[in-house]
């Protein structure tokens, strides 16, 4: 826990517009989103599932939209 609050502290803006431009996230960035979005009570809708190759949940593309667009 402390390592990941550390992590989480290092965090800049320039990191979620990495993450945002990415076009084909890895399982460990999608499982990231998967994370960010079950901390935030945020459920992704049925037409996010599968838009992204690996991302069968949706987290990823719902997160972008919702998270990664406005990370204030």
């Amino acid at each position: 826990m402390d390592e990941a609050a550390k992590i989480l502290k290092e965090l800049k803006r320039d990191d979620f517009d990495v993450l945002k431009g990415i076009k084909k996230p890895t399982p460990a960035v999608i499982l990231g989103m998967e994370l960010a979005c079950g901390m935030f009570k945020l459920k992704p809708k049925k037409e996010d599932m599968n838009k992204v190759e690996g991302d069968t949940g949706g987290f990823f593309t719902y997160a972008k939209a919702n998270l990664l667009a406005n990370p204030n």
